[in-house]
């Protein structure tokens, strides 16, 4: 070695670094932290989407022994797969296994509350080591939409077990969520704002140019297309929990607390016939005037929700010294979500008696929840891109190799978040008749046709029908008080 060049030298030297950095690289992918390191850069490495296809084939449960898989077999709260948790509790319900989808949506809510109290007790530390890798780094967190959807599907359960006290109260609680949406999704981004003001007044990088430069913003709005015109409700709340809540509280006799709830369903949707007699029919209830009749509603849970699609585009980084280095950010976009059918319609003894309507576009409440939160989820993606381009800009200064290094796991934790809970329905439908002297009765929708008996003991009865796509096998519960 030593009478070698000092050329020679320099050369081995080069090339022992590069060899230290490929094997720190090749130690991260290979060891046995290559999970936690594929979930880091956004790489699916669960079943979910096996569980997902199952689903969609109408194998709820199936698609539910599926989803746990992915689960820890450990005691406790399984705190790093909420998606498969949510998965299961759905998919168990369309299963008819009440009690095994009760177990995992209560593990789900037990998740989101344990997520929730995390993020208030986190330090600006935390927040800048997620956001050195990606949003898909994290463990999944619920959007409001999903939290509120875990108590609506926790009270459908309870109904069909027949405990109606417990289904009161998961549907106090849904409702409950929805007014205080606002309040908790800002104290879930507080943190951030904190840290990123911090950052902000660090005067070595200038983040704050990066992220408010105009040109930043214009790049995104050009690569970014919104989806095309929604049906628009108020921020968070989805008209399926509110009318769900105003259609238990008439069967329970609580007409003033349907009132409430069904007049604030009407305001949303007005064109739905069904929410507005239902409507009028507690009105007149709250009047004296008794319900005799004895009624059936079927509520149909009509195709798939939004998925995230992820996409890349190229912004400018602004650096200390004035330079300016484009680079990548990936971020989610939504794409629309599918009916499986256009509606239900009720036949008796081969007599058309109604078709269902949509009370509510769950797509819509999706929509207007990501679109909400999608500055914040673009403020992340764009300091995550700044932070690793500076540190890359700095190592590359020190040595070659290592800004080779930093600048391969900027290329590697490129990825956008686009998990969701993707067995959600893109519309929500329902209607209303009297039940047939027979008490049968038949639904036809798509290729589908599907008798339905309602125990001639029942006062009122749902009848519950899940059909993610045309070709799925439908999922038929019928709920009778």
């Amino acid at each position: 070695m030593y009478g070698l060049s000092a050329k020679m030298r320099y050369a081995i030297n080069m090339f022992k670094n590069l060899y230290l950095t490929l094997l720190v690289f090749s130690s991260l992918l290979f060891s046995g932290c290559m999970a936690n390191l594929a979930s880091s850069i956004g790489v699916d490495i669960t079943s979910y989407e096996q569980s997902h296809k199952k689903f969609v084939a109408g194998e709820y449960r199936v698609s539910a022994e599926t989803a746990i898989k992915d689960k820890s077999s450990k005691s406790g709260v399984d705190v790093s797969n909420l998606l498969p948790t949510l998965q299961a509790g759905n998919s168990y319900l369309f299963a008819k296994d009440y009690s095994s989808s009760l177990k995992m949506l209560d593990e789900a809510e037990d998740i989101i509350k344990e997520h929730h109290e995390k993020s208030l007790a986190s330090n600006t530390s935390d927040y800048f080591t997620g956001v050195m890798l990606n949003d898909a780094a994290r463990d999944y967190q619920a959007s409001i939409t999903e939290s509120i959807m875990v108590n609506t599907y926790k009270s459908i359960d309870y109904m069909a077990l027949g405990e109606f006290e417990k289904a009161r109260v998961e549907l106090n609680r849904a409702v409950d969520r929805q007014r205080r949406a606002k309040e908790t999704y800002a104290e879930l981004i507080a943190k951030e704002k904190d840290a990123i003001a911090k950052k902000k007044s660090e005067k070595k990088q200038p983040i704050d140019k990066t992220l408010n430069n105009s040109s930043v913003k214009s790049i995104i709005a050009q690569n970014y297309s919104s989806l095309e015109q929604f049906e628009a409700y108020p921020e968070f709340i989805n008209p399926f929990t509110t009318y769900l809540a105003g259609l238990f509280f008439i069967i329970d006799g609580d007409y003033a607390k349907a009132s409430s709830l069904l007049k604030e369903v009407h305001g949303m949707v007005p064109q739905n016939k069904t929410a507005e007699s239902d409507f009028e029919m507690v009105e007149y209830a709250l009047e004296g005037r008794a319900i005799k009749e004895r009624y059936v509603w079927v509520i149909y849970e009509n195709g798939l929700s939004p998925a995230k699609t992820e996409f890349s585009v190229n912004i400018p980084i602004f650096l200390a010294s004035n330079k300016v280095i484009y680079t990548g950010i990936a971020l989610p976009r939504l794409k629309r979500g599918s009916r499986a059918t256009d509606a239900i319609t009720l036949l008796s003894e081969g007599r058309v008696l109604a078709k269902t309507s949509v009370v509510a576009d769950m797509e819509s409440v999706i929509i207007s929840e990501f679109n909400y939160s999608y500055n914040d989820i673009l403020t992340r993606a764009i300091l995550s891109a700044a932070l690793k381009t500076y540190m890359q800009y700095e190592a590359k200064d020190d040595n070659p190799y290592l800004g080779l290094a930093t600048a391969a796991f900027q290329l590697l934790t490129n990825r956008a978040d686009i998990r969701s809970w993707r067995s959600l329905p893109k519309d929500f439908q329902v209607t209303r008749v009297k039940i047939p002297s027979s008490n049968k009765l038949q639904l036809k929708t798509g290729a589908h046709i599907i008798d339905v008996e309602i125990d001639k003991e029942a006062k009122h009865s749902i009848v519950y029908v899940k059909i993610p796509a045309a070709t799925s096998k439908p999922s038929v519960s019928v709920i009778e008080f």
